[in-house]
């Protein structure tokens, strides 16, 4: 039917920025419309004596539209669910990408620009603001995203703020020289924030 022609696009379009319960209430508007009109063709057509093969040929085309049309929604929604996890996979290793370059940034400035045994208590105090800043910059970025259901930002751990502190904190006060503790600071926070990040996702799409 022709009628059945346009709304695979329609749904395609709606699906974009429109709720699945949305969707759904319009295509059961459209399919009961659908079937009202088809139902006056049909009283119509038995007013005027036509053969009722003619009818029951139109109720097998409106069941068939019935079915495509849930086979469009079905495929719609897949792909809808399929954009959003990946939205949310983006986000996570982004803003895990922006806490780790922050970071390392900080502690690069500290291990060449202070005098680290004199000044330790503030640059202890001073990373782990950085760092307290930086965790809860990621909890403002995942509490905008979640998962049937699940805010990624309740996935996240406040004990990885102490983690990351004292590790950098351990490297930086190694007695190693400044080209050393900078490449293994760097070295340090890929692998914490590779497998925080993990850690979340595993939560998010494998539990």
């Amino acid at each position: 039917m022709e009628e059945f022609n346009q709304i695979n696009d329609i749904i395609a379009e709606s699906i974009k920025d429109t709720s699945y319960i949305t969707v759904l209430i319009s295509s059961g508007v459209y399919l009961a419309y659908t079937l009202i009109i088809k139902l006056v063709d049909l009283f119509k057509a038995k007013d005027r004596n036509r053969p009722i093969v003619e009818i029951a040929t139109a109720v097998k085309q409106v069941s068939e539209n019935v079915v495509k049309l849930n086979s469009v929604l079905d495929k719609a929604f897949q792909d809808a669910e399929t954009k959003e996890r990946n939205k949310v996979k983006n986000a996570i290793c982004t803003a895990f990408d922006s806490f780790k370059w922050a970071v390392a940034n900080t502690c690069h400035e500290i291990i060449i620009h202070n005098n680290i045994e004199q000044n330790k208590l503030l640059i202890k105090q001073n990373l782990f603001k950085v760092i307290s800043t930086e965790y809860y910059k990621l909890y403002n970025v995942f509490s905008a995203y979640e998962l049937d259901g699940i805010c990624v930002a309740t996935k996240l751990k406040e004990e990885w703020i102490d983690a990351v502190t004292n590790e950098c904190l351990a490297i930086i006060y190694d007695g190693q020289d400044s080209i050393n503790r900078i490449s293994q600071i760097s070295n340090k926070l890929l692998i914490l924030t590779n497998e925080y990040s993990i850690y979340i996702n595993n939560k998010m799409f494998n539990s």
